[in-house]
């Protein structure tokens, strides 16, 4: 009998593991920028300033695919509304000193890292941002579909008012995907280069 029960105990082991061997919290050495090339879809947005996440707000982006480069730049595609019209958003990301930890030049400077992933369902990203003296942080919940579970989007919740986001702060994008802001082919496209990294903005937590 004891033999069965450590049997089905060693089975019940095996099954955790498996099951969490994507997931990783993502931070530092932790986080592998290979696994997140390819397709995502926006589920989640968050800001400790709201009007730049609502409609014609600066950071209500919609990603659409991250590539990685060879020396582990990243470079995000996205869509927005830019003047009336459905944009598409290209951003080079190079990798700061720090493991994890990128930097882009977008309405101001911007300093982000991956907070949590499970590579194959979901990432989570948290950006602190500079601009004329002003700053804000920027959460976003990524997933490989557009629909994400409710234990997901619990922790992206969490994540957010863990780094002072309120919950009122926090949006739900689900169903964007079906309804588009960007519903026509995207007329205009805006490429930004990388920039120098010294002399930029502190890393989140600096």
């Amino acid at each position: 009998m004891k033999l069965l029960l450590l049997l089905l105990l060693g089975l019940e082991l095996t099954l955790v593991c498996v099951h969490t061997e994507g997931q990783t919290s993502a931070i530092g050495k932790n986080f592998n920028p290979e696994k997140i090339e390819g397709e995502w879809y926006s589920v989640g947005l968050a800001s400790d300033k709201r009007e730049i996440i609502e409609e014609h707000g600066s950071m209500r982006v919609f990603v659409e695919h991250i590539h990685v480069f060879k020396n582990s730049s990243l470079a995000f595609q996205y869509h927005t509304i830019i003047n009336g019209e459905c944009t598409e958003l290209y951003l080079v990301c190079d990798k700061t000193e720090k493991d994890g930890e990128y930097y882009v030049k977008y309405d101001g400077d911007n300093i982000f890292k991956v907070l949590a992933a499970d590579y194959d369902d979901y990432i989570i990203l948290h950006l602190r941002n500079i601009n004329n003296g002003e700053t804000f942080k920027l959460m976003e919940l990524y997933g490989r579909k557009p629909e994400l579970s409710s234990n997901i989007k619990g922790k992206f919740v969490d994540l957010c008012k863990k780094h002072g986001i309120v919950e009122e702060n926090i949006l739900d994008l689900t169903g964007w995907y079906l309804i588009h802001e960007c519903v026509l082919v995207p007329t205009l496209q805006i490429a930004v280069s990388r920039p120098e990294m010294e002399g930029r903005l502190e890393p989140p937590g600096g």
